[in-house]
This record gives structure tokens, sequence and C-alpha cells, in this order.
């Protein structure tokens, strides 16, 4: 006998029927979206934990901050979505639209970008 693809329960009707019910066959697929896409779903939280980090501290008028600061408030510096380079050697990378410019070994420059609009090639 086939049974249902996640509670296991026998299945009446076609025979190439997976699922009991609707509640089954969407349980089934979230579930393997979660694990299929685990790391990427944690990635982005990352990512945008950090994003309002930045804006926090940007809407206060904190634009220059002590990087230890950003970190207490749980920043992670490994995490960006894209870098620019100006003059060929300051780099200011970017959380989605806010972004952080290193100006010494303690102090960042939070930055938000202009054009926020993302136009594809």
């Amino acid at each position: 006998m086939v049974q249902c693809l996640l509670c296991n329960a026998p299945l009446v009707g076609r025979n190439d029927k997976r699922f009991c019910d609707d509640s089954c066959r969407s349980g089934y697929h979230n579930r393997e979206g979660r694990e299929q896409n685990g790391f990427i779903l944690h990635i982005n939280k990352i990512l945008k934990r950090n994003r309002k980090i930045l804006i926090d501290f940007y809407n206060r008028n904190l634009q220059v901050i002590d990087m230890q600061k950003l970190q207490e408030n749980g920043f992670l510096f490994g995490f960006f979505t894209s870098i620019d380079v100006l003059n060929g050697k300051e780099r200011i990378r970017y959380c989605y639209d806010y972004g952080y410019k290193v100006m010494s070994k303690k102090y960042v420059q939070i930055i938000k970008q202009n054009n926020t609009i993302f136009t594809p090639n």
C-alpha cells in the first residue's frame, strides 16, 4: 500500500497520489524548502540584522561610530551584500542599501546608498 510522504497514512484514490491532503502536501514542501534553503535563510537573517543595526545608528545621527558599539549590538562584520571601491582603495561594505566605511582601526562611518532602486543588467 502506498503511504503519504509526510504522515505515512495509507493513500486512497489515484495511483500516483503522494499526499493524503493539502495540509500534508504543504507541510512536506515547507520542510523540504527549509532543509534545502536553511543556510541561505540563516545568512539572510544575519544580513537583515546588520542592516537594521546600521539603520538604527544612522537614524540617531551616529554616522561615525566605534566598531565595538556595532558588535555589541550584534553586528557581524564578515557579512555584507556588496562592496564599492572608491579611489582605488577605500571600501564601502553594504548590507543592501546601508553600508559602512572603515575610518580607522576603531571607527566606521555609516553610509546610506542614494539610489536604492535595483536595475538588473
